[in-house]
């Protein structure tokens, strides 16, 4: 994986201050999801007792499909708040005539990727969720399984009075996370009813977990010492997709936790229990990443880059529109499958 370099206790230090020098740029409506902004720079460190994080996979500018068409500014709502987030429509034209609605839900940071996602041509409502700072807050937030249907039956209440429209459902559902916002989509998959649903999951150097064994605590253990048991739900959603059956796309850096499994050997982990080779490459990447690893099967996508700091992390959060734009709108174009309404799910 190229070149890797730890990062002790001033990598936290020094993510902050990076973090408020991207937040003063941020473009607009930061204020609604104070969460998302102050966990913006938190390390992804699995919580001790009970995450289950989450997989997906990412693209690069080798590998885009065509270029879907994309609304301009004038052509989307602002964002509308909602008790656990907030989100993001298209003015028009993203209901079905049958009242289907594809969402992404984005844990941790999602409203600075909102122009990535806009030109991803996405015609989808996209909530955006901050829970604080580190994966223990995103755990916490999900923990209880009855949670993340309140949130899905909240947002479609609010989008049937947006619309002025009775009997909307979500058609199509992705989570996608950044950073410690796996912990969220790890508790989401962990819920059987709710792992049926989910068609996609985009994690943005956003996999992590712990070591088999933490102590002593010694950074770079390898893929081979990471604990899968808490992994299990990604795991199985990767081989899903492998198959076919679901879509994820995975990005991860070099970047090397000093006492948790990097989001590289979480990834290596994942595939090597899969069975999924991955390979390395000298392609050309995205923005200023170098890629140097990928791995595809079926609708698995993974590609690892370089990039050991701060600036490398954040850099992965804007791969967002990548991935939707690559592996997610052409597979929602060909599929009209139905998976939720406020009268329970219709798989």
């Amino acid at each position: 994986m190229g070149s890797r370099a730890s990062h002790p206790g001033t990598l936290r230090i020094v993510c902050a201050a990076l973090a408020s020098a991207f937040i003063a740029q941020a473009p607009s409506a930061r204020a609604t999801e104070p969460a998302a902004v102050s966990s913006l720079v938190a390390e992804a460190a699995p919580a001790r007792a009970k995450t289950a994080p989450q997989n997906a996979s990412v693209s690069t500018t080798t590998d885009l499909a065509a270029a879907p068409r994309m609304r301009t500014s004038d052509e989307w709502e602002r964002w509308r708040g909602l008790s656990f987030g907030t989100y993001l429509s298209p003015k028009s034209g993203f209901v079905t005539d049958d009242g289907g609605v594809d969402v992404v839900f984005h844990f941790h940071a999602g409203q600075m990727a909102e122009r990535q996602m806009k030109e991803s041509g996405v015609n989808a409502v996209f909530v955006s969720c901050g829970y604080g700072i580190g994966s223990g807050a995103y755990s916490e937030a999900l923990a209880n399984p009855a949670r993340f249907g309140r949130m899905l039956d909240e947002l479609v209440k609010n989008l049937e009075k947006q619309t002025g429209r009775k009997g909307l459902h979500v058609r199509h559902l992705a989570l996608a996370s950044w950073s410690a916002g796996f912990a969220a989509v790890g508790k989401i998959l962990g819920v059987e009813r709710y792992y049926a649903m989910v068609d996609t999951v985009v994690l943005n150097d956003s996999l992590h977990s712990q070591y088999k064994d933490p102590n002593p605590k010694t950074a770079g253990q390898g893929a081979d010492r990471v604990d899968l048991k808490m992994i299990r739900s990604f795991v199985r959603f990767a081989k899903d997709a492998a198959d076919g059956q679901k879509t994820m796309a995975i990005t991860h850096s070099a970047i090397l936790p000093p006492d948790y499994a990097s989001s590289t050997e979480a990834t290596q982990a994942l595939l090597t229990a899969i069975e999924v080779p991955a390979q390395t490459t000298d392609e050309g990447g995205w923005r200023s990443m170098k890629l140097v690893k990928r791995a595809d099967a079926g609708n698995l996508h993974v590609r690892g880059f370089r990039g050991a700091g701060p600036r490398d992390h954040f850099e992965h959060l804007y791969l967002l529109g990548e991935v939707l734009r690559s592996w997610v709108v052409p597979r929602w174009k060909r599929d009209d499958r139905l998976v939720y309404t406020l009268a329970g799910e219709q798989l």
